[in-house]
């Protein structure tokens, strides 16, 4: 388990029991599977019928929801123990089924080759180094062969001036004040990206200039 002194589990606790109570944001709301990011319509397209996808880093559900309602079997798992269970909660309303794994650190709760297709889209940038190493360990062991991975990185924010954070020695900013106050970020280049998933993943398609561009990868594990 990552030490508590780089772990920002508190601060997205705090997010997403805020916006529970106080209503979604919209950017909160809105989804990657809306027909407006090709890379996402890809990643649909080439799951089998029926796949079963992690959505790793879930939220609120805003992309666990649209899956499920594409057929897929949908497993939700978060940092924050309050968004996968309000995911739960909404699909069930729509009558729609979500799994809740549990994850934290850098493990997911789930067993050997269990999942077709792994979904973390602007979540490892949020953890360090260390962490999102041994996720993506984890990816590769929960991945049947062939399964599809999609990844994204946000822009570097590091420069924010609302926000004041200190480096750490792995590169990855924790945010002492400001309006991310409690948060972790770390900035990557393309070739460390690309390097948490070398062995064992297919390149299938990637994105990505600069530190001030999302960076975003569609893999396929190996058979």
């Amino acid at each position: 388990m990552t030490d508590d002194k780089v772990y920002s589990g508190a601060f997205w606790e705090h997010l997403i029991d805020n916006a529970i109570e106080n209503g979604l944001p919209e950017k909160w709301q809105k989804s990657i599977f809306d027909g407006e990011q090709p890379m996402a319509d890809r990643f649909v397209e080439l799951l089998p019928e029926g796949a079963r996808v992690l959505d790793f880093g879930c939220g609120l559900g805003r992309n666990a929801l649209p899956l499920a309602r594409l057929g897929f079997a949908v497993v939700a798992c978060d940092v924050a123990e309050a968004g996968p269970r309000f995911t739960r909660e909404r699909a069930g309303e729509e009558g729609l089924e979500v799994e809740v794994a549990a994850c934290g650190g850098d493990s997911v709760d789930l067993p050997d080759r269990s999942v077709d297709g792994i979904l973390a889209w602007s979540v490892l940038d949020h953890i360090t180094l260390a962490d999102a190493t041994g996720n993506s360990s984890e990816f590769a062991r929960i991945a049947k062969p062939g399964a599809l991975l999609l990844v994204s990185i946000d822009e570097d924010k590091s420069k924010d001036p609302e926000s004041v954070a200190e480096v750490l020695p792995d590169g990855t900013h924790r945010y002492t004040g400001g309006k991310r106050e409690g948060m972790l970020f770390r900035p990557y280049t393309n070739e460390e990206l690309l390097g948490l998933f070398g062995d064992g993943w297919e390149r299938v398609v990637f994105e990505g200039k600069d530190a001030t561009v999302h960076r975003r990868g569609l893999f396929r594990r190996a058979e």
